[in-house]
């Protein structure tokens, strides 16, 4: 297991907006590494998709409004926000040609690639190591973690019982991005919101998920879903 037992609950203990840690290092370091991460992706091919940087972000926006959506405050929200941001730094440490495959990858490329999760973390304790924060705690446990399963079969093998929930959520969170934006070996698949929320719950489910947070990022999906298609009826 890879973070501190102290994250397995919601981080309200501090507020990344306040916190003169959170402002003068962590904030810093997050915006140095996501812009070293949008690098990285401009000198990927020009027609890929599933671009690093544009991926976190969106995985950042949808956590903090699910954290809304389940009643958590501004506080644990945007804590969780900052948290997550940076989940996929490690990327930018693997070679730039396994990414673009115009297949499915395999079980053996599969996990070369999620190996980013650990060189993420080692990168955060490199550039951070003197820091003592709940926050790096958390944003660790994030990015070593969110590839985990709660059957187990994760990329670290860890036990769903052992997974914080804002790894739990992470989880959720980051899976539906990939899933969203299409990629050549999608072909014709459908991937539209409510599409991919049933592949979701379909395909992976209560081995892969914690089912009550997925629900409630799925209501908050449809909610949104459902007021964009209605604002597109209007037009």
């Amino acid at each position: 297991m890879f973070g501190n037992s102290s994250t397995k609950d919601w981080p309200d203990n501090f507020d990344f907006d306040t916190d003169e840690i959170c402002q003068t290092v962590f904030k810093p370091f997050i915006e140095n590494e996501m812009a070293q991460l949008k690098a990285y992706d401009s000198e990927r091919p020009d027609d890929i998709t599933y671009i690093f940087h544009e991926h976190a972000q969106r995985v950042a926006g949808n956590m903090k409004k699910t954290c809304l959506h389940i009643g958590l405050s501004d506080v644990i929200a945007n804590n969780m926000y900052w948290a997550i941001l940076p989940h996929d730094i490690g990327k930018k440490n693997l070679p730039l040609d396994i990414w673009d495959t115009e297949e499915k990858p395999q079980d053996s490329l599969k996990k070369y690639r999620r190996t980013h999760t650990l060189l993420g973390a080692q990168i955060v304790q490199e550039y951070l190591p003197d820091i003592d924060h709940p926050f790096k705690d958390l944003m660790i446990d994030v990015m070593a973690n969110h590839h985990e399963q709660i059957d187990g079969h994760g990329t670290h093998e860890v036990a769903g019982d052992a997974l914080s929930l804002p790894v739990r959520l992470s989880a959720i969170v980051e899976a539906y991005d990939g899933w969203r934006i299409w990629r050549p070996h999608f072909e014709d698949r459908d991937i539209s919101i409510p599409a991919v929320l049933e592949r979701m719950r379909a395909e992976k489910g209560a081995e892969i998920f914690d089912m009550n947070l997925f629900e409630s990022f799925a209501e908050m999906k449809m909610m949104e879903y459902k007021s964009s298609s209605q604002f597109e009826d209007k037009k």
